[in-house]
């Protein structure tokens, strides 16, 4: 196992090639951006800000009234390490969390394929929006993410 002091000489020399930097810097932009047609585009959401992350995941919530009242948010999140784009069901905290697992987990739907990695906290269900981003038509990325977050929306608010 490398010692830290390699590990930034590593990540220093990876800095340098300047990839890293143009990289992240369009992730967060185009999170920015899906965010911002979030506030314009739907009002029935309260949108937070962009929680740009430790290279491990860049997200912003969505609210509704009901959410909001039991705690819980919509989550849309670009996970760095898998390179992808998921919407999550979470909570505002990790009891209301244990509330809705036992309901969450037993859900079933025809329209949309949810999963639960255990191993996240940070969410009581997930659903991949696109494991295969193509950040180079960003209009359609939208369009893919924006669909598949309403569907999952619309299957937690009937669930709750």
């Amino acid at each position: 196992m490398k010692t830290l002091n390699q590990l930034i000489n590593d990540y220093t020399c990876l800095l340098k090639q300047g990839e890293v930097q143009a990289a992240y810097r369009g992730i967060i932009e185009f999170v920015g951006k899906l965010r911002a047609d979030y506030t314009k585009n739907y009002p029935n959401y309260d949108v937070s800000s962009v929680y740009q992350g430790y290279m491990d995941m860049t997200y912003f919530s969505l609210s509704t009234k009901l959410l909001k009242d039991k705690g819980l948010k919509i989550a849309v999140v670009y996970l760095h390490d898998k390179g992808g784009f998921e919407v999550w069901l979470s909570a505002r905290n990790r009891d209301i969390s244990k509330r809705y697992e036992s309901v969450i987990s037993s859900f079933k739907s025809d329209d949309i394929s949810v999963f639960h990695d255990v191993g996240n906290l940070d969410a009581i269900i997930e659903c991949t929006l696109t494991g295969a981003p193509d950040f180079e038509d960003q209009a359609s990325l939208i369009g893919l993410i924006e669909q598949g977050v309403e569907k999952f929306a619309s299957e937690m608010e009937k669930l709750l």
